[in-house]
């Protein structure tokens, strides 16, 4: 260094101090889906980066609150808490309990936000209050779903219906949710990171007209999480129908996942989830059928000698179902995993 760059960064730090760190991602949380961790991290081990902002979006039935449950019951597992803003009031605790979640009160936070503002304010006060309070280990996780931005209200809009009524609404309060969410994102943004928070925001898709190239789809509350969030999962999705005698009936949703964003890995990548139900209407991914069907797909287990077979590791053809069975049956998802290209 030369004599004068080193009089310039003595000049420097002594007017501003010394440069500060990058902020740089130290956790993932492992999302129990390897495929899922590695279009979001690059890295089927890791997943979703502590202190970031995500979203994920999509028509309805496509899976959303089912990957954020997924999300927040890996949080749990991992020694962290999970926290549910239900601006769209559709979530079933019960449902969620048989799949895993643990409600109970200082493992799980559940509040029915009655505005944009007021939903956001207690994710950070979860943040705060579970961080300067050391009532987790710093390496433990703490997801926060916000359910959704589309169904979020601004105090405004409030303000407005409780003074002039429904009929009072006007163009300026149909644009609220997107100044409102402009103005705050970029705070959440700072304290989600200083709290190590995952903030996992779910939102819905609008169809904007008079488009005849490219997509036409778009989502509320406007751009500013394209810029905010560290990565944006968009779902799509396409029936799972299964011959049952001369008919065909439904039996599930494969669901598409892309990442439309990412700053942690190349983003446009793509990978598949089985979506099905439950005779009482739950609805769950079946990970193991998945993880085998990824695995055939990218020539690891190897098609069997009859159609719908592949050939286990034991050098026996299994159908693809009863391979998932008897793996589910015997524990064998960490065998199923090690399978991976590392």
């Amino acid at each position: 260094m030369s004599a004068a760059i080193a009089d310039l960064a003595k000049a420097l730090t002594k007017a501003v101090g010394k440069n500060d760190s990058e902020d740089e991602i130290t956790n993932y949380l492992d999302s129990g889906y390897p495929p899922l961790n590695k279009i979001i991290s690059d890295d089927y081990d890791k997943g979703i980066p502590y202190g970031r902002m995500g979203e994920v979006y999509g028509p309805s039935a496509v899976g959303k609150t089912v990957i954020a449950t997924s999300l927040m019951i890996a949080a749990q597992r991992a020694g962290g808490v999970a926290c549910f803003i239900d601006w769209e009031r559709a979530f079933s605790t019960p449902f969620a309990r048989e799949v895993g979640l643990d409600d109970n009160p200082g493992r799980f936070v559940y509040k029915r936000s009655k505005t944009w503002e007021e939903g956001n304010s207690v994710a950070m006060m979860v943040g705060e209050a579970i961080r300067k309070n050391d009532l987790i280990a710093p390496e433990a996780p703490i997801v926060c779903v916000m359910d959704s931005i589309a169904a979020a209200v601004p105090q405004s809009v409030i303000d407005t219906v409780d003074k002039k009524g429904m009929a009072g609404l006007s163009m300026n309060d149909t644009t609220a949710l997107a100044r409102v969410a402009s103005s705050t994102l970029k705070i959440i943004n700072q304290f989600g990171a200083e709290f190590n928070m995952i903030m996992v925001y779910l939102n819905q898709i609008r169809v904007k007209p008079g488009v005849i190239y490219g997509d036409p789809t778009t989502t509320p509350g406007g751009q500013s999480m394209e810029f905010y969030a560290t990565w944006r999962l968009a779902l799509g999705a396409k029936k799972i129908m299964v011959k049952e005698g001369d008919d065909k009936e439904f039996a599930g949703r494969l669901i598409t996942a892309t990442t439309k964003k990412n700053k942690l890995a190349r983003p446009f990548q793509e990978m598949e989830l089985r979506l099905e139900y439950a005779p009482d209407g739950r609805a769950f991914f079946n990970v193991t059928l998945g993880m085998i069907e990824y695995l055939e797909g990218l020539n690891i287990l190897k098609k069997g000698s009859k159609a719908g077979e592949v050939v286990w590791t034991d050098g026996v053809s299994y159908a693809r179902k009863a391979l998932a069975a008897k793996i589910d049956t015997e524990a064998k998802q960490a065998e199923l995993n090690a399978l991976l290209p590392r």
